[in-house]
């Protein structure tokens, strides 16, 4: 197959992503294209790969189990020249301390958020939604059934992460020995 020609599948899920404007999940992908949720991850994949080789303004990353088209990092100037008012979030210390509890700790309830930081946490939970970095995650099965919170894939986005599972992760606490 000629490289500078994709195939139609390829053509296929190009559009799907440019259309859809938020990720698309393999199973969607799959279905659209009746073909095997491997194969369709090998065809994202290699559009992508193609998009990176040619440093296109547009981009196609994956978030967990779901491919999304976004502009190309490097070329988010210009784009923030024609919007004005296109503006990145500035996180608080407050804000990204919760976040990285809701990060680590997803499922995770607002009392617990609490009791991690030691203060009330809804007024800085209800920001991270509004920016949505965080979103409900259903309700605890215990008494009062308190919600739940995680991130969202803007929070992936905005971090550049494909899952949670590529979060740094801490080092072990060394072990203290008795008597010092």
């Amino acid at each position: 197959m000629d490289k500078r020609c994709p195939s139609r599948e390829s053509r296929v899920l190009e559009a799907l992503l440019f259309a859809a404007g938020e990720p698309v999940a393999l199973s969607a992908m799959s279905k659209v294209l009746a073909l095997p949720q491997a194969q369709c991850r090998e065809i994202v994949e290699a559009l992508a790969a193609c998009y990176d080789r040619e440093q296109r303004g547009m981009q196609i990353i994956r978030l967990e189990n779901a491919y999304q088209m976004t502009s190309r990092p490097l070329y988010y100037e210009p784009i923030q020249v024609l919007y004005q008012s296109a503006q990145k979030v500035r996180l608080t210390e407050t804000q990204m301390e919760t976040l990285a509890i809701i990060a680590y700790k997803q499922p995770v309830t607002r009392q617990e958020i609490d009791d991690i930081r030691g203060v009330k946490s809804e007024a800085v939970i209800g920001r991270l939604m509004e920016f949505g970095l965080v979103e409900e995650a259903g309700r605890l099965k215990a008494p009062g059934r308190p919600l739940l919170f995680k991130t969202t894939d803007e929070f992936l986005r905005s971090f550049g992460l494909a899952s949670t599972s590529q979060l740094p992760q801490f080092p072990e606490k060394p072990e203290s020995k008795s008597g010092e």
